[in-house]
């Protein structure tokens, strides 16, 4: 895939393809562990955001749509259209696959089976806080009152900081720049997720995805705060993983 390149768990004959999408400030590897509970057939893929990780030295995306324009070109040339592919996104990864779904249906051809969201208000209903323009300490506060996420030790070492608080600080620029843009709804069917103690997305909130799509959806709750696929990782596969398999067609 070009300079959107992404990760996965390669499956011979795939029969069906995840494409993940990470929340601010995170990388691919997020999902890393995912890989082993993937069934057979089932191949694992997360996009790799410029500016970070291993592509540490590519500059940020400008804007939202032109990291979501590059992600679905990428997509469409790398994996194209011959295996079902559902994408799921957490936090500001639940924005981006929404915007590349738009796009691999409208500009490319490619009917993705499933949109699944999680931790993020739908489209058209989405606020505004203005992380981005907050201080280091404030930033880092604001991101830690909404749960307990993987190394957020990292943040504490301060090397480690300077490299890590610059890809959060911006892909809080990307989303709270991405709105007054015209909302497209998708024909994949969505699936919403919301952790229970989720202050920040609750239920309430996570209901507008309904409006965002032409085709089915359904909203499950799970246990756990903002970020609660770490730490109930297998229930949401559990969930996930047989509409993904066309296992649970009940929601549609």
């Amino acid at each position: 895939m070009r300079s959107s390149a992404a990760r996965s768990s390669h499956r011979a004959r795939a029969r069906r393809r995840l494409l993940c999408f990470p929340h601010a400030g995170a990388g691919p590897g997020v999902y890393r562990p995912w890989a082993r509970d993937m069934p057979a057939g089932t191949e694992l893929w997360a996009p790799r955001y410029p500016g970070r990780e291993d592509r540490l030295a590519h500059p940020f995306a400008h804007s939202l749509a032109e990291l979501a324009d590059d992600i679905a070109a990428a997509v469409a040339a790398g994996l194209g259209g011959d295996v079902p592919l559902a994408l799921f996104g957490h936090s500001m990864g639940a924005v981006i696959a929404h915007e590349v779904t738009a796009r691999l249906e409208n500009a490319h051809g490619i009917r993705p089976v499933l949109l699944a969201v999680s931790a993020r208000e739908g489209p058209l209903q989405v606020g505004h806080a203005g992380l981005h323009l907050l201080s280091d300490d404030d930033l880092l506060a604001r991101t830690r009152s909404m749960g307990i996420q993987p190394h957020a030790d990292a943040y504490d070492d301060p090397e480690l900081r300077d490299l890590l608080l610059p890809v959060l600080r911006d892909d809080c620029r990307l989303l709270e720049s991405h709105q007054n843009v015209p909302v497209t709804r998708v024909r994949a069917p969505v699936l919403a997720f919301a952790g229970r103690d989720d202050r920040t997305s609750p239920r309430a909130l996570m209901e507008s995805w309904a409006e965002a799509t032409t085709g089915g959806f359904r909203l499950l709750e799970l246990p756990g705060d903002h970020f609660y696929l770490f730490s109930h990782t297998k229930d949401l596969l559990s969930q996930l993983l047989p509409v993904l398999a066309g296992e649970d067609r009940t929601w549609q």
